[in-house]
């Protein structure tokens, strides 16, 4: 699991002063890059190799309401990982009050440029065995 802190941007906020519900999604993309980052795979380094990782799904719950102003944590977790496709579960909490805001799922794919699937075990082990191991120390989190 990884946490990643965000302080929502005045910009973010609709007519009623909370945070657009679109924007959970961006955030949620920027915790998946900053956890490929905490594991040592950054989405910079995957682009170098020519790996593109589009969405496949994405769920989101919203729970209540963020407000300009205040801190939010994401916890992000790599729930599933199978050498071509992988799944993020992210829970958005209020970072003074703990509460959980929004809940949510991606799922996502390696490709080549081409839009060719990618075998990630095959091709770069080494990222294989990173993922791999991601995958593992987050379900011992789990339980």
């Amino acid at each position: 699991m990884y946490i990643y802190q965000r302080t929502p941007y005045y910009y973010e906020t609709d007519q009623m002063k909370i945070i657009h519900h679109s924007n959970y999604i961006r955030w949620f993309e920027e915790a998946r890059i900053a956890y490929f980052d905490s594991v040592g795979y950054s989405f910079a380094k995957q682009e170098q190799q020519g790996i593109v990782c589009p969405v496949l799904t994405v769920d989101v719950n919203y729970l209540k309401m963020v407000y300009f102003g205040e801190t939010v944590q994401i916890e992000t977790k790599l729930m599933s990982y199978n050498g071509v496709r992988y799944g993020f579960a992210y829970t958005v909490r209020n970072s003074n009050t703990g509460q959980i805001c929004c809940t949510g799922t991606s799922t996502h794919c390696f490709l080549n440029p081409q839009g060719k699937p990618i075998r990630v075990k095959k091709e770069y082990p080494l990222a294989h065995e990173m993922l791999t191991q991601a995958l593992q120390n987050d379900i011992k989190t789990d339980n």
